[in-house]
C-alpha cells in the first residue's frame, strides 16, 4: 500500500513538474519570439505580423497554453486577445525594441486622416513653464501659436532649447481639439509634429 501512494505521489509530481507556470510559459513564449524576430532581422510593423509570431511560439507550448486558456484559444476571439496582451507584456519588458516600428492599425488610419499644415517664419516667443508654448511669425506678421504635446523626429530642438527667439522655423502642424480648463471648453490647437530650423 505504501510503494502505491509513494509510486502515486512520485507521478502526480512528475506530470505537474511537466507544466510550466503561467509566468514561466509566457517568459518562454516572449523569449522564443524576441529571439526569431532578432535573427530574422524583421520590423514588426502591423498586428498580423506580431501575430504570426505570436503563433508560431505559441503552438510550440500547445499543452500548456491549452492548460491556462482553455481548449478553444484559437477559436474564442477573447481569450486570443487576453492571451495576446499577456504575451505583450512580456514581450515589452524582454524586448521593448520589436515594438519601435509597430503602428496600430486604428492609428495609422487616424493619422493618415489628419490634415498637415505648414507655416515658415521666425520664433515670436517661447513659453516653457508647463508644456512648451510658442509663437511663429511670418513675414507678412501675421502670428501663430504653437504647442509641443508629442515627441518626433525634431523635437528635440525645442526641448534642448536649440532654436531661440528670432530664429527661422518651418513648422508642421496639425489642430486639434484640447480641453481648455481656463474657458471651461475644448479649444483648437496648433500642434507640432515636426519642426525645421532655416
Amino acid at each position: 500500500m505504501n510503494k502505491f501512494l509513494i509510486i502515486s505521489f512520485l507521478i502526480s509530481n512528475l506530470a505537474s513538474a511537466q507544466k510550466l507556470s503561467k509566468i514561466d510559459l509566457l517568459s518562454t513564449i516572449a523569449d522564443d519570439i524576441c529571439n526569431e524576430v532578432n535573427n530574422d532581422k524583421v520590423e514588426i510593423k502591423s498586428e498580423f505580423t506580431m501575430g504570426v509570431y505570436m503563433l508560431k511560439s505559441v503552438n510550440k507550448h500547445r499543452e500548456d497554453i491549452t492548460h491556462y486558456y482553455g481548449n478553444d484559444y484559437f477559436g474564442d476571439e477573447g481569450v486570443m486577445q487576453t492571451m495576446g496582451e499577456d504575451i505583450g507584456v512580456y514581450l515589452a519588458l524582454k524586448c521593448p525594441e520589436i515594438f519601435e516600428h509597430f503602428v496600430y492599425e486604428e492609428e495609422a488610419e487616424i493619422f493618415e486622416s489628419i490634415e498637415t499644415k505648414t507655416v515658415t517664419g521666425s520664433i515670436h516667443n517661447i513659453n516653457d513653464e508647463r508644456f512648451i508654448t510658442f509663437v511663429v511669425q511670418e513675414e507678412s506678421g501675421k502670428k501663430h501659436e504653437f504647442i509641443l504635446l508629442y515627441d518626433f523626429e525634431t523635437a528635440y530642438l525645442l526641448t534642448d532649447k536649440l532654436v531661440k527667439v528670432k530664429d527661422k522655423v518651418e513648422i508642421s502642424y496639425y489642430v486639434g481639439e484640447l480641453y481648455d480648463a481656463k474657458v471651461g471648453k475644448f479649444v483648437n490647437y496648433n500642434i507640432v509634429s515636426y519642426i525645421q530650423a532655416k
